[in-house]
């Protein structure tokens, strides 16, 4: 079971991508992993979910952040799809 925590996180850091980030991180950042802390607002990118969140961690370490893929709707694909 998720945390309300988490899902306030969750909730505000996708609003945040739908609302400010999306046209922009699309253009520049296309496939790349970012975390989203939407407390300050900040975002961080990685080349993979480890770097984003770890550039994240490292700016707010006692904060939650959202980190997904830019122009996909899922971070992490397993298995192949058809």
């Amino acid at each position: 079971m998720v945390s309300k925590r988490t899902e306030d996180v969750v909730r505000r850091a996708t609003q945040l991508y739908e609302e400010k980030l999306r046209e922009n991180l699309e253009k520049t950042n296309m496939n790349d992993f970012v975390a989203i802390e939407p407390d300050s607002g900040e975002y961080f990118f990685g080349k993979t979910l480890s770097e984003a969140i770890q550039a994240s961690r490292s700016a707010h370490p006692d904060r939650l952040a959202f980190a997904m893929r830019v122009g996909h709707s899922a971070a992490v694909q397993i298995g192949v799809l058809n």
